[in-house]
């Protein structure tokens, strides 16, 4: 297992992102966001899917990146802190996201917050039966610190203190929603393991999405092997 992501790694991939200028591009902080979204979330959502909203959907990739050893370093450092992130969900431990001080619109935690909430709808199934489940409580910190509520929230500047709750409300409800779907994650990822099975079986040469094999990461975004995660139960069936 690599070590987590260094400062000085951090701000090295938050210097690359700030340097895209492609229309609808997320900063580092934007992407903490969506990647918490999207690591919560209670089906998997592939790079395929969210790198187009990380660096600006429909842009060349010279756009993007300065040469090829710059892309490679870029998405090593994107797959690592997506694997940062996985694992502070999974052991419990508290994740204290990378976070411009000023904030977009003066408003700290705006950034990560619009960027979970692209990640919710990039992840649509489940989100909306957490957002009205009573139990839970409709989490509003993040749609309303996005300015999704209210554009013009909030109406006066946010004392030191009430900004510190805001963001303290926003993390613990991406940790909540990350347990919240836990079963739904190891349920899709067994599905999708016995589907790719059969597949396999049906078209040997020909398959329509990649098997998870027992030593590849777990579909669920735990950051573990499948083997030792969702498909424990599959590969050694109780006797």
């Amino acid at each position: 297992m690599r070590d987590a992501l260094s400062d000085m790694e951090l701000e090295r991939l938050a210097t690359r992102l700030a340097a895209n200028r492609n229309p609808g591009a997320l900063s580092l902080e934007g992407v903490d966001g969506l990647f918490c979204a999207l690591i919560a979330s209670p089906t998997m959502v592939g790079p395929s899917e969210y790198l187009g909203v990380i660096f600006g959907e429909g842009q060349a990739d010279s756009a993007v990146f300065a040469d090829e050893s710059d892309a490679r370093d870029t998405l090593s450092l994107l797959m690592r802190l997506w694997n940062d992130i996985a694992r502070d969900f999974k052991d419990e431990t508290a994740h204290l996201p990378y976070m411009e001080e000023a904030g977009t619109d003066g408003i700290t935690g705006r950034d990560w917050a619009r960027g979970f909430m692209r990640g919710t709808r990039l992840a649509t199934q489940g989100w909306s039966r957490l957002f009205s489940d009573d139990q839970e409580g409709l989490p509003i910190a993040r749609p309303m610190v996005a300015g999704e509520l209210d554009p013009d929230w909030p109406k006066e500047p946010l004392t030191p203190e009430k900004a510190e709750d805001a963001l303290k409300s926003m993390l613990a409800g991406a940790a909540r929603a990350y347990r919240y779907f836990a079963p739904d994650r190891k349920e899709f990822a067994a599905k999708t393991y016995q589907q790719s099975s059969r597949n396999e079986l049906v078209q040997p040469f020909v398959r329509s999405e990649p098997k998870v094999g027992r030593n590849d990461p777990c579909p669920c975004g735990s950051g573990r092997k499948f083997k030792k995660c969702c498909g424990a139960s599959d590969l050694n069936p109780v006797q």
